[in-house]
């Protein structure tokens, strides 16, 4: 009998873990006696006393145990139900999100191409202000000048620098280069060149990514750099076939003389002619390709099609064909230059309002009542001790105002900087006692390092100086820079600590090219000293 209800009990915990995953060990009632059939004793026995016992008792106690199953699999599959409602539901959230991001992508990646331009362009402006400027920036300098409308100008190459320096308005007082482009490759290295080269592709591909979403994709923008990333890109291979066949004379000279023959066939060439020549050669380019690479014969010229000798020809015209480009912009640029003189001439020509003579004396009369108010003392006559009239000083004919071609260039001005702080940690005795690698102490000034520009000295003789003023205050002092007109005076408040001089410890004072550099290290002891005046 027992061993009946054991295995009674076995099978029904076998059905109980294959309808619910539970076992008399790990359920989530912490029921050991999950299996066995709960027996409610006392209620029975009321049972048998009130209805009796038998086979119909056992039948609804079945039925009961039923309808439990039966409920428990509702729930089960309400859950899984719900759960998977709320999982379409994220599904579709998600989709709907991410069609709102792709909405927004192309605007959001338009607007990030032309900030990498607008950083680019900048970049070069600012080179070539200060007068450091790059091949780069050389070759740049015309359309940033005259190239860019006055949309452009305001929107994508304006900064503000330092104190709202206008890159713009200051390129417009250089002047414009007069080398055609091709013509100043030739001057350039093989590094240079490279490195020109990578330079020419970031601003191929920014004009072309912003200007592509845009009307009118061929721009002259973008033409001018894609001409001069093919002319740059064939300097580049000459340089390295005549490197590779130095030793090789013969190999060259042949090389040499074959270039000059092709080049000698686009001379006098006007641009429709030679678009109608680079049909040609592609036509016979394109019966060798057909013809598996091997010389075809052309009916048209009755002769053999020389893949490779067309091929160069092509390229050669290709060049040819982007010198003509780059000739055909620098042109306009040169006019545009022009046509800025012209109206800059005829600004400063223009006769300015003149006032009339009642006007001015009575300008002139409030203007000195109101000074001498200003000056003279309560009790004091207006017109004590006023020698003016006796020594002749009131006589000053007015020559009207005169216009010079260099008051924009040497107007008084402050210079440009770009300086930094060196700043670290001093781990004195005091900081390795109560601070470790974790928890460090506060950073401590230690050193600084100056670049001020003066690219537009008048004296150039004269080294820019630097000089070293007390303030009210024995922690700090005043360095203060000198370099004459038509550059002010600036100066900056630092720390007044002995400056280590050695070169080991990286001390530099220059002056290279326009720019004054000094850099310093601050020593650690705790003597204070002004340094001596330097230049």
């Amino acid at each position: 009998m027992e061993e009946r209800d054991q295995r009674r009990i076995e099978r029904k915990a076998a059905r109980i873990t294959a309808q619910f995953g539970y076992t008399s060990q790990d359920n989530p009632f912490n029921d050991p006696n999950l299996a066995e059939t709960f027996t409610w004793k006392k209620k029975n026995d009321a049972d048998a006393i009130t209805k009796g016992s038998g086979l119909g008792k056992t039948l609804a106690k079945k039925k009961d145990q039923n309808e439990i199953i039966n409920e428990i699999e509702k729930v089960r599959k309400r859950r899984s139900d719900y759960e998977e409602e709320k999982e379409e539901m994220e599904r579709i959230r998600a989709e709907e999100s991410k069609m709102k991001e792709l909405e927004n992508y192309d605007e959001w990646q338009q607007k990030e191409e032309e900030f990498h331009l607008l950083q680019q362009r900048q970049r070069s402006a600012i080179r070539l202000v200060e007068g450091r400027e790059k091949p780069i920036d050389v070759l740049a300098k015309n359309l940033l000048m005259f190239g860019l409308s006055e949309g452009e100008k305001k929107d994508r190459a304006k900064v503000n620098y330092k104190e709202k320096y206008n890159v713009m308005e200051e390129l417009e007082n250089l002047e414009a280069e007069l080398e055609e482009p091709h013509v100043f490759l030739k001057d350039l290295k093989l590094q240079e060149l490279q490195e020109l080269l990578s330079d020419i592709q970031v601003f191929r591909v920014l004009e072309k990514d912003v200007g592509g979403n845009q009307d009118g994709i061929d721009s002259t923008v973008l033409k001018y750099w894609n001409a001069l990333h093919l002319v740059t890109r064939a300097e580049i291979q000459d340089l390295k076939s005549v490197g590779s066949s130095g030793d090789n004379r013969n190999g060259a000279n042949s090389s040499l003389e074959l270039k000059r023959e092709i080049e000698k066939m686009f001379e006098g060439q006007s641009r429709p002619a030679l678009a109608k020549m680079k049909a040609e050669v592609e036509a016979k380019i394109k019966k060798c390709i057909l013809g598996g690479g091997r010389p075809v014969y052309d009916e048209k010229d009755g002769s053999l099609i020389d893949m490779p000798y067309w091929q160069s020809v092509l390229d050669a015209l290709l060049v040819h064909l982007a010198k003509m480009e780059l000739s055909d912009i620098h042109s306009k640029m040169l006019v545009c230059q022009l046509e800025h003189l012209e109206k800059r001439k005829e600004e400063l020509a223009r006769p300015k309002a003149v006032p009339t003579e009642d006007e001015e004396e009575a300008a002139a009369s409030k203007a000195e009542d109101e000074a001498i108010a200003a000056v003279v003392p309560d009790n004091v006559a207006a017109d004590f001790g006023n020698l003016e009239e006796e020594l002749g000083l009131a006589d000053e004919l007015e020559i009207g105002e005169t216009s010079y071609i260099w008051q924009e260039k040497y107007r008084p001005r402050k210079p440009r900087y770009f300086n930094r702080v060196k700043t670290g940690y001093d781990w004195n005795k005091y900081n390795q006692t109560h601070y470790d690698h974790d928890n460090p102490p506060p950073k401590t000034v230690q050193g600084y390092k100056f670049n001020i520009f003066y690219p537009d000295l008048i004296d150039r003789t004269k080294t820019p100086q630097y000089f070293l003023e007390p303030t009210k205050s024995k922690e700090y002092c005043i360095l203060r820079f000198h370099a004459g007109p038509p550059y002010e005076d600036i100066a900056f408040k630092i720390i007044n600590r002995e400056w280590n001089r050695s070169r080991q410890r990286g001390f530099k004072c220059t002056f290279e090219r326009g720019a004054l550099v000094v850099s310093m290290d601050l020593d650690r002891g705790s003597t204070v000293q002004i340094p001596i005046d330097s230049s």
